[in-house]
């Protein structure tokens, strides 16, 4: 990296700025050397306050980004939410009104199908009736019928037995005629006569008593049929009576038809309602959804604006470290360096004495504990770093007071071996293992990476360590390259505080 260069109006423009004395060009070359050394010392110095000053800057519009592009994550997912909860209160409105419609369709049908059936009933309640008063009224001319045949067969009994003593009289005349000679001869003609009528007499009277008989076989099945008519007819009006009884019934379920329309009614008024309120609600929701979403955008592009100007902060405080004046973290910085390259040999003398193959210190399968929080990692050189690490770490911490860790990442910022103090066995609570068990864990973060990944002699950037909970510490962060074999590795970091 090229030495900062500094022309004699530049460096006028500087004194005039940080209220050093006015430079001449009659100035000897001893003076000018060391007011540009005083002015790059300033210059180098408040710009890695303003480092210091945008890092923390740079860490707080972070969070509001994340926190605003959590809350359009919410509010896009809440105008979700109200966008179905409109669409099920508009099918719910639509189902109501179809309900009605159904309800009042069934209730004019159940009116009409009832008034049908009653006037059908009615007809054949009537008929039913005039059908059991036929009945009684036949059964009562039967019976009549009945009376008068067997009045009749009586009479044609009387007629038999007039027949009967009639031929015995013809019997005793024709006898008596017989007796009498040629004088009783007249007499035996009337006899004979007399007995031709009494069995022309008992034929018929036989007969008409045969036929009576067999009409008062017929009438006795007409009555017990006309009997059984009536027993029908009477069990089929008392169910006429039960069939009203049920009709009344489809009288009151129109009635719940007609009341239940009123409770969907009732109920439909409020959901369309709250289906206009939703589509207000919906509407303002929308537009605050894209308005967070514009500002979350927003906030986005002013971090990564203030990113860009955190590294050219951080690009100015090494060029003014390279450039040979001496700073406060100068002596950090060679330590880091130093502790770099020893770093690099370890590894080297490792891979060469075969106690590490190559492809094992570069694994990049980065395999989960199980049951950590927050999660850790294990690959197959972890073991072999927890081995050759923590001499190295652990000195560095007593090289400055400022300094607070040490530890070596690979570029993918995974960080196996850290210093004893931040190794501690996992708890329950994850805040405390965020702040005490940073071992074997990944920090992907921009800092981080920025550390494993780079391949200047040296990197000094500010950020905030997360210490979990929330809880963040404003610190410098100082990385130098660990190289094994011509092959890049990672870095050696050392976070240290900053003087107030």
């Amino acid at each position: 990296m090229h030495a900062l260069q500094v022309t004699f109006a530049e460096e006028k423009e500087l004194r005039s700025i940080i209220g050093s004395g006015p430079l001449t060009e009659t100035s000897s070359p001893g003076e000018d050397d060391a007011r540009l050394i005083h002015a790059m010392t300033v210059i180098g110095s408040q710009v890695g306050e303003l480092s210091v000053n945008i890092a923390d800057t740079s860490g707080m519009v972070s969070d509001v980004s994340g926190s605003m592009s959590r809350q359009a994550d919410e509010f896009h997912a809440l105008t979700r939410d109200i966008s179905m909860i409109a669409r099920s209160n508009q099918t719910v409105a639509e189902a109501s009104r179809g309900a009605i419609e159904s309800a009042k369709a069934t209730k004019t049908g159940l009116d009409s199908t009832t008034h049908s059936v009653n006037c059908i009933l009615g007809n054949a309640v009537s008929d039913i009736q005039s059908m059991a008063a036929n009945a009684t009224e036949i059964s009562g001319v039967l019976n009549s019928v009945s009376g008068q045949i067997k009045e009749i067969h009586s009479f044609s009994e009387s007629i038999q037995g007039i027949a009967t003593q009639t031929q015995l009289l013809a019997v005793n005349a024709g006898i008596m005629a017989a007796h009498a000679g040629e004088a009783g001869r007249g007499f035996a003609v009337v006899a004979d006569a007399v007995k031709q009528l009494a069995d022309k007499t008992g034929t018929v009277s036989r007969d008409i008593v045969s036929r009576l008989e067999a009409l008062r076989t017929i009438v006795d099945k007409l009555q017990k049929q006309n009997a059984d008519n009536e027993m029908v007819a009477t069990a089929a009006h008392q169910r006429s009576t039960e069939i009203d009884v049920e009709l009344q019934k489809f009288t009151g379920f129109s009635q719940t038809v007609a009341g239940m329309i009123s409770e969907i009614e009732r109920i439909s008024d409020p959901v369309e309602e709250t289906t206009r309120a939703c589509s207000t609600v919906l509407a303002k929701v929308s537009d605050l959804d894209k308005q967070v979403h514009s500002s979350a955008d927003m906030l986005i592009s002013a971090s990564a604006k203030i990113d860009r100007l955190v590294s050219f902060s951080e690009n100015v405080i090494g060029e003014v470290a390279q450039s040979g004046v001496e700073t406060e973290d100068t002596p950090i910085i060679r330590h880091c360096i130093a502790g770099a390259k020893k770093v690099s040999a370890l590894f080297e003398e490792a891979v060469n004495s075969g106690a590490v193959s190559l492809s094992d210190l570069f694994d990049e399968n980065y395999t989960p504990i199980a049951g950590t929080d927050p999660l850790q990692h294990m690959t197959r050189f972890t073991r072999h770093t927890d081995r050759l690490l923590p001499p190295i770490q652990e000195a560095m911490l007593d090289v400055d007071p400022r300094v607070t860790f040490c530890a070596a990442i690979d570029r993918n910022g995974y960080l196996p071996t850290h210093n004893k103090i931040y190794s501690q066995p996992q708890s329950s609570d994850p805040v405390w293992n965020a702040g005490n068990c940073r071992n074997r864990r990944i920090f992907n973060d921009r800092t981080g990476l920025a550390a494993g990944r780079n391949t200047k002699p040296f990197l000094l950037q500010t950020y905030r360590r997360d210490m979990g909970g929330g809880n963040f510490t404003l610190m410098k962060d100082l990385s130098a390259p660990i190289v094994v074999n011509g092959r890049h590795w990672g870095g050696l970091r050392i976070g240290f505080k900053i003087n107030p």
